[in-house]
């Protein structure tokens, strides 16, 4: 126990995530996370050195070998909700095909039209681990640990670097969807990991004896715009710094200064990369969904007409999605087809709360700074909630399409600290130290074992 005692949060975050992380890259198959393809293809784009998409025949998209494309396509086929199973043979033999890069074809890609930032890392590690092994699943692996690299990095410095909650930060960070969503070629892993560093940092701030000073102020603003520039959707939690008493800055005018840089970085990313896809007057990008009519001002033009039917509606949505949303937050897989057991989930749930009411803090958080930003946390809840009424739901429809629990996700360090911290922790706050990991790396141990005979034969 002592010996064990003698390790760091952050040093344990790390040797588990890698460990863990690294499994995940390999027992996940190859483009299963949601939308890995479409991500996939932003990355590679990426890491050929375009920054943005190409046009071909009023068509925007992206040149790829036609070899990459045919296997990404033949994974996107098999039917894992149906129990259709894949054999590591395949998988094996495909890893050991090199692509033929002079045989390219253009694919018109929808969403090819990203902010290309959360693929840096994806981009680096393809380009860099295609001298060794350049095959099309290779080439995802590589995307994938690139991710993770980044994913464990970031998220070290932010347990580091808080004063406190580091034991419910690193099991959050090491849950299996976080952790799932961190080791896969996606911008769910950059966003996630730059809002934990963003969380932690509000915490380091608000608990430090000496004033805020301009630097540091000026590393929450370029975490924010990372973020930011990562992902939409999460930039009401950058507001959260209003609440740091104004005491705790150097001046009145560095405290204002912090509100306006944190409206910069809401904005100026978006604005920015608008203006370049503007400056490249690319055409449209393919419709992902042509089934039905989905369309922004339509539906807010329709929802206008009875605005109290649709609080309605997206009220009995969260009655009817909530138990699968907050199950989905801690573990639902590969596009939504594998969740967790339900026993599980709950039993990490609670040992989550269980930790942070367990801690002892040295220095109190008070009530007065916590309630403001769980309701800042539930605000962005709603506005997910209604982003996908809005954007992800046909024109006219009562059900929510695509709201997963994944998006909350990132939230989970602002909703559970601030709503569930203790003044006076119920138990000894050394047990958490071998609580967590251990937590974290049984549900992990389980979770692997579960993806494995999920989505793998094994031979007879």
């Amino acid at each position: 126990m002592n010996s064990f005692k003698q390790f760091s949060y952050h040093h344990l975050f790390l040797i588990l995530g890698l460990i863990f992380g690294l499994k995940m890259v390999f027992v996940n198959p190859p483009w299963q996370s949601n939308d890995e393809d479409r991500h996939f293809f932003n990355a590679y784009n990426l890491s050929e050195g375009h920054v943005g998409p190409q046009e071909k025949d009023s068509v925007s998209g992206f040149m790829l070998p036609t070899k990459l494309y045919g296997t990404i396509l033949s994974f996107q086929s098999i039917k894992f909700d149906e129990n259709k199973l894949l054999s590591h043979e395949k998988v094996n033999d495909l890893e050991n095909q090199e692509l033929d890069l002079e045989k390219q074809e253009f694919v018109a890609a929808p969403n090819c039209k990203i902010n290309p930032f959360p693929y840096i890392p994806a981009a680096i590690m393809i380009k860099a681990g295609s001298i060794f092994k350049g095959s099309a699943i290779w080439l995802g692996w590589w995307g994938r640990i690139g991710s993770l690299f980044a994913y464990l990095g970031i998220i070290y410095f932010a347990i580091k670097k808080i004063p406190a909650f580091k034991p419910i930060l690193l099991m959050i960070a090491l849950s299996p969807m976080a952790l799932y969503q961190g080791a896969s070629v996606s911008y769910d892993s950059l966003s996630m990991a730059f809002l934990f560093l963003f969380f932690a940092l509000i915490i380091t701030y608000y608990f430090q004896e000496h004033k805020i000073t301009f630097r540091q102020i000026l590393l929450l603003c370029l975490v924010a715009l990372a973020q930011r520039l990562s992902k939409d959707g999460y930039f009401i939690m950058f507001f959260s710094v209003a609440f740091i008493p104004m005491s705790k800055f150097q001046n009145k005018a560095l405290y204002w200064g912090t509100i306006g840089l944190m409206i910069m970085a809401t904005f100026l990313p978006s604005q920015l990369w608008s203006m370049y896809l503007n400056h490249l007057h690319l055409p449209p990008e393919p419709s992902f969904q042509k089934d039905y009519l989905f369309d922004l001002s339509k539906n807010i033009s329709f929802h206008l007409h009875d605005p109290i039917h649709a609080a309605y509606l997206i009220a009995l949505n969260v009655l009817e999605q909530g138990q699968l949303l907050i199950h989905g937050s801690i573990g639902r897989f590969g596009y939504a087809y594998y969740l967790l057991p339900f026993p599980m989930m709950l039993f990490y749930l609670l040992s989550m709360l269980f930790v942070v009411m367990s801690e002892k803090v040295n220095r109190i958080l008070p009530l007065r700074f916590r309630l403001p930003i769980v309701l800042l946390a539930l605000m962005n809840c709603l506005a997910i909630l209604v982003m996908f009424f809005l954007t992800g739901t046909a024109v006219g429809a009562n059900y929510i399409f695509g709201l997963q629990g994944r998006y909350f996700t990132p939230l989970l360090p602002f909703l559970i600290v601030f709503l569930f911290y203790l003044p006076k922790p119920i138990i000894k706050y050394d047990y958490t130290k071998i609580l967590a990991p251990f937590i974290s790396s049984a549900v992990l141990i389980y979770t692997l074992n579960h993806l494995e005979s999920f989505f793998y034969f094994s031979p007879k």
